[in-house]
Formats: structure tokens, C-alpha cells, sequence
């Protein structure tokens, strides 16, 4: 598991860094059209977490498909706000991951 881990985490990293902005580009813009697909990443990001290990980010990543889910339903102020809420944490939480990780050139 740790081969594994340690093939795939770097570009983990890498594509939920590019995930997470770009969904909280959309969040902050209120781009309620958008939520289905932040929901459909953050699903992915879940699913991908879970096969690398990383516990403390497949809850907060289901989290947030949830929240985007409701988003895309309501279009409510409040609902992106927890969204943007969510997608901050799980910001965080990825880059406490990555900065565990060996820097590669090119990175």
C-alpha cells in the first residue's frame, strides 16, 4: 500500500489542488450552474482518497458533494457559503498533505 501511496500521492495533490480551485472559483462567484459538477469532483476526489488512504479527506470531500448537491437545489446564499466553508477545509487538509510529501523538479 505504501508503493502505492507513494506512486500516486504527488499527483493526488496535484489534480485536488486544481479541483479545489477551480470549485472555489465557482463557489465564490456564486456559479450555482457549476454545482453539479463541483459535486461530481469532489465525489471523484473522495473515491480516489479513499483508494490512497487518506481518511481525513474522503468525509470532508462527501461533505462538500453534498453541499454542492444542496447549492445546485436551493441557489441559496447560505448554502454557498457552507460550501466555500467546506471546500476551505478540505484546501487545507490537502495542503497539509502535499507539504509531507518530497518536493520533484518540475512539480
Amino acid at each position: 500500500m505504501e508503493e502505492l501511496s507513494a506512486k500516486f500521492l504527488p499527483q493526488f495533490v496535484k489534480l485536488a489542488r486544481s479541483r479545489l480551485a477551480n470549485a472555489l472559483t465557482a463557489a465564490g462567484a456564486r456559479d450555482h450552474q457549476a454545482a453539479p459538477g463541483i459535486a461530481r469532483e469532489l465525489h471523484t476526489l473522495a473515491g480516489e482518497a479513499g483508494l490512497l488512504g487518506l481518511h481525513d479527506v474522503v468525509p470532508l470531500a462527501r461533505d462538500g458533494e453534498q453541499k454542492a448537491r444542496s447549492l445546485g437545489a436551493s441557489r441559496a446564499e447560505a448554502d454557498a457559503e457552507l460550501l466555500v466553508d467546506v471546500l476551505h477545509k478540505l484546501e487545507r487538509v490537502i495542503e497539509r498533505i502535499g507539504s509531507t510529501q518530497p518536493s520533484k523538479a518540475g512539480d
